[in-house]
């Protein structure tokens, strides 16, 4: 339990205005003038100290928002490449493309893409047939029966998922195995 020194209250405050002057020693007078002196040093040094912390906060801040600016501006600098690929698609003469000329311009748009991504360490979810199915990395959406693949395994992937380093930003969507059925003999 702490303990609370009383405060006087105002009203026992003596008003200084009807006080009559103390007489001190010279002594007692150099020591007060030397305790006031190191007061008011003391009160502009705390001024000092806050307003160095409000600009410290203040320049903090700003180079987290400038930190944030230069990585989003990374981002989009990465993917300006695959804009134009895109472009150059479409300035294309579709009268004179053929249908396999077309896929390989896909291609190389998407191989450009995926080079942007994993500057990012960006990196596929791409399970194959038969792998365990994992909660963490797979979002299972249908139950699809498969011969030779285990219960609750996956059987197909339809929708490849991305992790960037340890996050998860989109699960693989899976198609898994069912469940096997319960032991009858337990029952």
């Amino acid at each position: 339990m702490s303990t609370r020194t009383p405060q006087p209250e105002e009203s026992d405050m003596p008003d200084p205005s009807t006080t009559e002057p103390i007489e001190v020693s010279d002594e007692a007078a150099a020591l007060i003038a030397d305790l006031q002196g190191q007061l008011d040093e003391a009160i502009e040094a705390r001024k000092r100290a806050q307003a160095d912390f409000v600009n410290f906060q203040n320049r903090a801040e700003q180079n987290q928002r400038q930190a944030v600016l230069g990585g989003e501006a990374g981002v989009v600098r990465s993917i300006l490449d695959v804009l134009d690929h895109f472009d150059m698609a479409l300035d294309q003469d579709p009268g004179q493309l053929t249908v396999e000329q077309l896929l390989d311009g896909v291609r190389i748009v998407r191989d450009e893409l995926l080079k942007a991504l994993q500057r990012y360490d960006v990196q596929p979810v791409q399970p194959a047939p038969g792998d365990e199915f994992d909660p963490n990395l797979h979002q299972a959406v249908l139950h699809q029966e498969a011969e030779d693949i285990a219960p609750d395994h996956i059987v197909a992937v339809l929708q490849a998922g991305y992790t960037m380093r340890t996050i998860v930003l989109r699960p693989a969507k899976v198609s898994i195995a069912p469940p096997a059925p319960p032991d009858e003999e337990g029952e």
